[in-house]
């Protein structure tokens, strides 16, 4: 017969407890044969106790157990491996040659934006200043040389002389063109009436998709608030169905808005007081009226779980479980969301106001359009505009006359000379640069990551010098299966851990997804994560990291075992607990996961249904989720180890 890995580690574990013992063989052999008894007695008893108490059934050959049927939270999300890194990191080089003369930081440094870095030595300095006297220099001869081709104010005004003229042609086309606009012919429209009237009836439709816009705004910010209403209608019951898993107690409308501490003191006791007044009671007791816990409740809890009910503890994990932290973070999250509630009907007055703003600019705009309608038609301004005509037309008669007394060769010099102070002037500006670049900045606010030169190190375009990286900019790069692809969205929200911080869960954001790419017949998809930096570590680059993201999340739904299903395909079947015994009764299935699956009708949230438990593992064990996941009262759920979950609507 083949031993499960269960009956194995039993095995194990049975055989390290005998050689363990081997040290009280010299103890009295009636002690020894008391002890035997009053272990078999406790091991009868507590057979009998599951057999009556829970099942109701004398058939000693049935090894299901009842589980309670109750809401919860169903999973399907896909998980990504990948590895952190920087993409702030920027390697800076010297654009020119010469030597280090002073390093100014060291690697880890912290540096802001614009401050030095490196220094060239002395020598290369001194190269650079002189070559920008040179330039100097030559700027000034140039600049010598063209106001003597110049010859005063008088020869500049007669230089100058055709350019004014051909600014003067242009202002006197523009000027025409604009009195064409304003004049028609017979009783068609002028073009700028035309244009004026086109600019209305844009104005108006503008208008018209404002009004439109701030309809779909509103209704929008609407749904908003409302999913914001629900989620947070869901985490009050979700704080009331912890007290109510836990204890046994129906908690009132009125004491939903008490912080467990306050609700507690109400009761006259705490959680822990009875966590422990219920692990001191050997047999199961019967429920206290005057108290507004179930005794029974708590007594199931502490006496018949296959993992211990903690006090004074801080955290629920995969061994233990803690009920007042469990408890404390149920109420957190419904204090979360009642604030998100607050923030979303605020975002919805704002956004009303804005669009209220933008209807209110674009009436504006229509009665702006209408004026210019009107004044397109105005003589008034027709008549300024033919004027201006005119003086323009003086205008260019006095420049053309002013041309026709410089010679051709006059014009040709001073536009030699020109070029050559604009030459000077380009070069001047170069040697600035260069000597500019004497000296390496930082070019962001970051830290100092490597140092690849030292002080005396000739240096060149080629040369690497030091690295500066942004920690405070930190992406994951991984890649996601072609069957998930279509359900990720940029932006999205993911979860991030770390190797290197197995108890800590990181936020991060899908920041992009790339192209698929054939990996050995398989289709990859490249995602880029943008992780949020852990408050008070500073991560290096390479570390592997794991991201999970939901893909679809089904809250309050009512789950069933697996193990508890029965029946055909077509029609499935659970055994329901009664008073006799059991009944089966024909059910409805929706999304599963690997351990729960989604009853849509047929049975009760409250109602027990018969499980078949595996005999090498224990029965009430099968209450983790799958993966790992522990299915706590009110639906939450820890983190699973699995790859992805099932069901979820997928």
């Amino acid at each position: 017969m083949e031993i499960s890995p269960s009956e194995r580690q039993i095995m194990h574990q049975t055989k390290s407890s005998l050689h363990s013992q081997r040290g009280f063989v010299a103890a009295p052999a009636v002690k020894f044969g008391v002890f035997v008894s009053v272990a078999t007695l406790i091991a009868i008893g507590a057979y009998f106790v599951v057999q009556v108490f829970f099942l109701g059934d004398d058939n000693g050959d049935d090894d299901r157990r009842p589980v309670a049927i109750q809401r919860g939270t169903l999973l399907d999300d896909v998980t990504a491996s990948g590895s952190v890194s920087f993409p702030e990191l920027e390697s800076l080089r010297f654009v020119i040659s010469g030597t280090v003369g002073e390093l100014l930081v060291e690697e880890g440094d912290s540096v802001t934006e614009g401050q030095p870095l490196i220094l060239l030595d002395d020598v290369t300095i001194a190269v650079l200043e002189s070559a920008v006297a040179n330039a100097e220099l030559a700027l000034q001869n140039a600049g010598e040389n063209l106001a003597e081709l110049l010859g005063g104010a008088t020869d500049l005004e007669r230089a100058i002389a055709e350019s004014n003229l051909a600014d003067a042609r242009v202002a006197s086309m523009n000027a025409a063109s604009a009195l064409a606009e304003f004049t028609s012919d017979g009783s068609i429209d002028s073009p700028a009436t035309i244009a004026a009237k086109s600019t209305l009836n844009d104005a108006n439709e503008a208008l018209v998709d404002a009004v439109l816009a701030a309809d779909n705004d509103a209704q929008t910010q609407d749904e908003f608030v409302s999913t914001a209403q629900e989620v947070s209608d869901d985490a009050a019951t979700a704080f009331s169905d912890q007290i109510t898993g836990w204890f046994g107690s129906v908690v009132a409308d009125n004491d939903r808005k008490l912080s467990p501490t306050i609700l507690f003191e109400n009761w006259g006791t705490t959680v822990d007081n009875i966590i422990r007044e219920s692990t001191a009671v050997v047999d199961s007791p019967p429920d206290d009226l005057s108290t507004p816990w179930n005794e029974l409740v708590v007594w199931v809890w502490t006496h018949l779980t296959p993992y211990p009910i903690l006090t004074s503890c801080d955290t629920t994990s995969f061994t233990a479980r803690c009920p007042r932290a469990e408890i404390d973070d149920a109420w957190d999250v419904k204090i979360a969301v009642e604030e998100a509630l607050a923030e979303a009907i605020d975002d919805a007055t704002a956004a009303a106001k804005i669009q209220r703003s933008l209807i209110n600019a674009a009436q504006n705009t229509v009665e702006s359009a209408a004026e210019k309608v009107v004044d397109s038609t105005n003589d008034i301004e027709i008549n300024a505009l033919a004027a201006t005509l005119a003086e323009k037309i003086e205008l260019e008669k006095d420049a053309e006359q002013t041309v026709s007394g410089l010679s051709d060769l006059d014009l040709l010099l001073i536009k030699l000379a020109t070029a050559a102070v604009n030459q000077a002037n380009a070069q001047l500006e170069n040697a600035h640069n260069e000597l500019l670049s004497a000296s390496l900045t930082a070019p962001f606010a970051g830290i100092v990551s490597s140092i690849s030169v030292d002080v005396g190190d000739p240096v060149n375009r080629s040369t690497p010098t030091l690295d500066v990286l942004n920690p405070s900019v930190i992406i994951v790069d991984g890649s996601i299966d072609e069957i998930d692809v279509l359900s990720l969205r940029i932006g999205d929200q993911v979860a991030v851990t770390l190797d290197a911080l197995p108890d800590q869960v990181l936020e991060g954001v899908i920041d992009e997804i790339g192209d698929g790419v054939n990996q050995q017949g398989v289709i990859e998809f490249p995602l880029t994560v943008a992780l949020t930096p852990p408050d008070g570590i500073e991560l290096i680059e390479g570390l592997s990291a794991t991201v999970t993201i939901i893909l679809n999340q089904i809250d309050n739904a009512l789950l069933v075992p697996l193990q508890a299903i029965g029946g055909s395909f077509d029609q499935p079947t659970v055994d329901v607990v009664t008073d006799d015994g059991f009944t089966t009764a024909n059910i409805v299935l929706g999304a599963s996961d690997d351990f729960w699956v989604i009853v849509e009708s047929g049975i009760s949230e409250g109602q027990e249904v018969l499980m078949t438990i595996a005999k090498s593992v224990d029965p009430l064990q099968q209450l983790f989720g799958a993966g790992g996941a522990i299915r706590i009262p009110g639906g939450a759920t820890g983190f699973g180890g699995a790859n992805r979950g099932g069901g979820g609507g997928r």
